[in-house]
């Protein structure tokens, strides 16, 4: 069993040897272009169409750059490029308030609605306490406890296993070498 393995690169491009060559001595007023902008600014957009509708409401709805870029069709480049133009900007905060203001009108639909089942729970127990099981009363009971942070607690525990890839793989290439020698020279051992 043959298991030469070789390294795999698994980051990065591959290296290149590096040459120059001196064309002229560096002046002073060389090193200080070093610190001007050199205008590489993308170009504005000129036309806002679907994909960057899509991608302002997936950010706007909390999704990462990254997230929304792979479910937009945008590279990360692209869209870092996107969040810096003013015009995406104006997009992105556009759906970010109609993002929240979807949010605050279920918000305080919903929250009207539980109160006004909690004071038709309370008037109905109040009138006939005894229409109510035993089982209905704790059940409503630990749904309040639930809700205002009273519930069962749980915990939780995360353990990290070092399994030692490299150090097994070490000594897996050691064993080949040794036997590798050792069918190669029979008569040495």
């Amino acid at each position: 069993m043959d298991l030469d393995i070789f390294p795999v690169r698994t980051r990065g491009r591959s290296a290149r040897p590096v040459s120059g060559e001196v064309v002229r001595a560096l002046k002073e007023a060389d090193l200080a272009l070093l610190g001007e902008e050199r205008g590489s600014a993308a170009p504005p957009i000129k036309r806002i169409g679907e994909r960057h509708h899509a991608l302002a409401r997936a950010l706007a709805s909390g999704m990462s750059p990254s997230e929304a870029g792979i479910l937009t069709g945008y590279s990360g480049s692209r869209v870092s490029i996107l969040l810096d133009d003013p015009t995406f900007q104006e997009l992105l905060s556009f759906y970010r308030e109609d993002v929240n203001a979807q949010y605050r009108d279920l918000h305080q639909r919903l929250s009207g609605l539980a109160l006004d089942a909690a004071d038709e729970l309370a008037t109905r127990l109040e009138e006939e306490p005894e229409a109510f099981s035993i089982g209905q009363i704790i059940e409503v009971t630990k749904l309040g406890a639930d809700r205002t942070g009273h519930g069962p607690q749980s915990s939780q525990t995360n353990v990290n296993v070092n399994v030692d890839l490299a150090g097994r793989l070490a000594a897996a290439r050691e064993r080949v070498a040794a036997r590798r020698l050792i069918s190669e020279n029979p008569d040495e051992v």
